[in-house]
């Protein structure tokens, strides 16, 4: 009988612990190590997209590196299609070069608000630094050229862009993109960003998030992406970009 009776007090204990553990969230947490992510990003001087590796610290701390390819413009550019030829490709007047980026660096996140039930979002503080290196791309067009000088016959050819030489009475558009990636220059440098990202992913071990910020690149000299005609210095050395980039990507224990 004091067998049973220590069995009975027992389960209803256990009933009774069970019943006290139960909770309002709608998911178990879990503890992860790694996050992989993939972002496509929107700025205010183009595009890119960026990939990152991040591990945890602990519950709220995460550290890890980032790489990003982006395309940078100048503030002038402005696309100009050719009037009298439909099918021609555009051109921006002026530009000399196309220009990119491929930023490398250490990046670091503290997140503000965790998930407490599955549908919530999480807050998070971002912030990354680290070397950007600039590739300059020459522009080539397609223009009309004389067959001799002074003969009304002109033929179409695929040449790097000369402001001194071309106008828009002979342009007929861009060349193929591809087009002068043999002749690229380097333009090394740094950059800096600070932003927050909100994870709303209904599963937590995915990734879904929205980031809003700012960054920086800054170049040791001068970007010459505009032809600068009667000395007026219209390149720069650095490029201040808003940004919102959407990423997806997954956690690992």
């Amino acid at each position: 009988m004091i067998k049973k009776g220590l069995i009975i007090t027992l389960s209803v204990l256990s009933f009774q612990c069970l019943a006290q553990l139960e909770t309002s969230a709608d998911f178990k947490r879990q503890v992860y190590d790694r996050v992989y992510t993939l972002g496509v990003i929107g700025h205010s001087r183009g595009y890119a997209i960026n990939g990152r590796y991040l591990k945890f610290q602990d519950g709220f701390n995460l550290h890890g590196l980032e790489i990003d390819l982006t395309k940078l413009r100048h503030p002038k550019e402005v696309r100009t299609p050719n009037q009298f030829f439909s099918n021609s490709r555009g051109y921006v007047y002026g530009r000399l070069n196309s220009f990119y980026s491929v930023r490398a660096g250490y990046v670091r996140e503290r997140i503000l608000y965790d998930k407490t039930d599955q549908g919530t979002v999480s807050i998070a503080l971002t912030y990354a630094g680290g070397a950007s290196l600039g590739l300059l791309k020459p522009i080539y067009l397609q223009v009309f050229e004389e067959t001799r000088p002074g003969s009304p016959i002109s033929i179409l050819t695929t040449v790097r862009y000369n402001p001194e030489e071309h106008n828009v009475s002979n342009i007929y558009g861009e060349a193929n993109f591809f087009k002068g990636f043999g002749e690229m220059s380097l333009k090394p440098g740094i950059y800096g960003k600070v932003g927050f990202v909100f994870d709303f992913n209904l599963l937590d071990r995915k990734v879904t998030s929205l980031e809003v910020g700012a960054l920086y690149d800054l170049f040791f000299t001068e970007v010459p992406i505009f032809y600068e005609e009667d000395g007026n210095d219209i390149n720069e050395i650095g490029f201040f970009q808003l940004y919102v980039a959407v990423n997806f990507g997954y956690k690992k224990s």
